[in-house]
């Protein structure tokens, strides 16, 4: 990162407080999910003049359901090189500390909001002995899990708040609790559901 010419951010401010931290001053540009194609072409057309350009994530790894799969889509459509740095990922620490059986698992990003788009995310998994893990708001989370509860049976979830974060916090229990008593969370979620616990070392 000393040596970037623009870092780019879902939120800068976030950002800033970054390089402060490691006493660096760097040009900062937001690209979250509402950046237009081209913001998006403006910084690839940089990194084909010859800079250098860092992509940040609020939390978890840029490009993980994440505006940053934009770009890098987009550098590689330009020619420009791509690497990675390894960092923290949501979806890894969510599972971890879930405590549960994750041999396999399968990651669904963001759900639809609807009830009957959700269904058909959850139903294929009916009888899966895979995890599910996906992302959703703190407000949402208790409707997604009454729609979990129908389509999977009363499974044990994690509703794992604010990962890789410095405030996190996980709430364990059945989908039938906790679709009735999770409170209105802030912050972001990723949700752990358990597999089907009959043969879990069995394919789905």
């Amino acid at each position: 990162m000393r040596v970037c010419d623009l870092v780019t951010a879902e939120d800068t401010r976030i950002a800033s407080r970054l390089l402060s931290s490691l006493g660096l001053k760097k040009a900062t540009i937001r690209i979250d999910e509402h950046a237009s194609d081209s913001a998006l072409k403006r910084v690839i057309g940089r990194a084909e003049a010859g800079e250098t350009i860092v992509v940040t994530s609020d939390a978890g790894t840029p490009g993980i359901s994440d505006p940053g799969a934009k770009l890098v889509d987009l550098a590689y459509e330009a020619g420009v090189t791509v690497d990675a740095i390894p960092g923290p990922s949501a979806v890894t620490n969510a599972l971890a500390l879930s405590g549960f059986f994750a041999q396999r698992y399968a990651f669904l990003g963001f759900l639809p909001r609807k009830k009957g788009g959700q269904l058909a995310e959850f139903e294929p998994y009916a009888s899966s002995t895979y995890s599910l893990v996906f992302f959703e708001s703190g407000a949402r989370v208790g409707r997604t899990l009454s729609v979990a509860l129908e389509a999977l049976s009363d499974r044990r979830a994690a509703i794992c708040r604010e990962m890789t974060k410095l405030h996190q916090e996980v709430i364990r229990g059945r989908l039938s609790e906790l679709a009735q008593d999770v409170p209105n969370l802030k912050g972001e979620v990723t949700v752990v559901i358990e597999g089907a616990r009959r043969n879990l070392a069995s394919s789905p």
